[in-house]
């Protein structure tokens, strides 16, 4: 397997600072790997981090040309640099973010969803991690929309690991860059990932969640876009989103023909529509009129079991949220 780097900075034998920037045509085992990376840090230099890629049991070595950037240049109230890699996208961004293990179908949104942030001429911006942010991050290289991928760690500590080839791509592409969090040599930790959610929607313009858990990560990005008086919309479906859209955030259907629309006119500013109940839910619009704005019990529906289907389509069309657990209230 030839290796992933175009120069990797290698010393040959001797002094541990000489011969940086010797080209290697072989793999590295991870001792190995772990050696060189000493020596080579210890040179010092400001120019080039080192980023390692997993693959078949080795460990290799890519090359990304960094600059330093001071927070306060990128508008963060937090007190390190930052280290960027390729170009800072241009504003306004959309921060896209959502559940690791996301179902499919709200994966299959994430087309649609570049689609209107290009006519839009908004950038991405998401972390780079498993599920919906990577799936975000391929969609805007598909679609040429410019993007920041910003990363909880340290260059030569890219995570996951297993996104290198991405995050070259992401680096390489016009008006895109990678955002490392922390200096070289930090590995990611819990704390990091709430930090990265910061930088995240400090940076953004407004914010979709695609998928949260209850008390997840996602639902901790989105209630930090409510606290930050950043326009939050959500896909309704996950209990997180469901939490999210009962305090304030902007609904938006999971159905693919309805989400299209919904998404792009919310994008665009537009007031959202006031979504009438279909005739077959009448009795669901009713109730949730009577009870009132602390919602619709379960315990409070007659015959809940029959209603059940009711619900769950009242829940797909956008029409209701269920939060808490067995309370459902009216979206908008």
């Amino acid at each position: 397997m030839m290796s992933l780097f175009n120069a990797a900075a290698v010393p040959p034998s001797g002094h541990p600072c000489q011969g940086v920037g010797h080209a290697l045509a072989t793999p590295i085992r991870s001792r190995s790997a772990r050696t060189i990376l000493r020596n080579v840090r210890a040179c010092q230099s400001s120019r080039v981090d080192f980023v390692q890629a997993r693959a078949a049991g080795e460990r290799l070595l890519h090359v990304f040309t960094t600059r330093t950037v001071p927070s306060v240049d990128l508008g963060l109230a937090t007190a390190g640099p930052c280290f960027l890699a390729g170009e800072l996208p241009p504003g306004p961004r959309l921060a896209i973010v959502g559940s690791r293990a996301a179902r499919r179908d709200r994966l299959a949104l994430l087309g649609p969803a570049l689609t209107a942030v290009q006519a839009a001429g908004f950038a991405l911006i998401s972390g780079g991690a498993l599920g919906v942010d990577i799936a975000a991050h391929r969609a805007a290289l598909a679609s040429g929309v410019p993007q920041l991928a910003v990363l909880p760690c340290g260059a030569d500590r890219p995570y996951p690991s297993q996104h290198v080839p991405w995050y070259r791509s992401i680096a390489a592409a016009p008006r895109s860059g990678l955002l490392f969090c922390h200096p070289p040599g930090t590995e990611p930790c819990r704390q990091m990932f709430a930090s990265r959610n910061a930088i995240v929607v400090d940076m953004a313009a407004a914010v979709l969640v695609v998928e949260a858990a209850a008390r997840s990560g996602s639902h901790g990005t989105g209630l930090l876009a409510l606290k930050h008086r950043r326009r939050l919309a959500v896909v309704l479906g996950s209990p997180g989103c469901a939490d999210l859209a009962a305090r304030g955030a902007t609904g938006l259907p999971c159905e693919p023909d309805a989400f299209a629309p919904a998404f792009a006119a919310w994008l665009a500013g537009e007031a959202p529509c006031a979504s009438r109940f279909p005739a077959e839910l009448a009795w669901l619009d009713a109730a949730l009129a009577a009870a009132g704005p602390r919602g619709l019990s379960l315990d409070a529906i007659p015959d809940p079991l029959h209603r059940l289907v009711d619900l769950l389509t009242a829940q797909r069309l956008g029409l209701v949220v269920e939060s808490p657990p067995g309370r459902y209230r009216r979206v908008g």
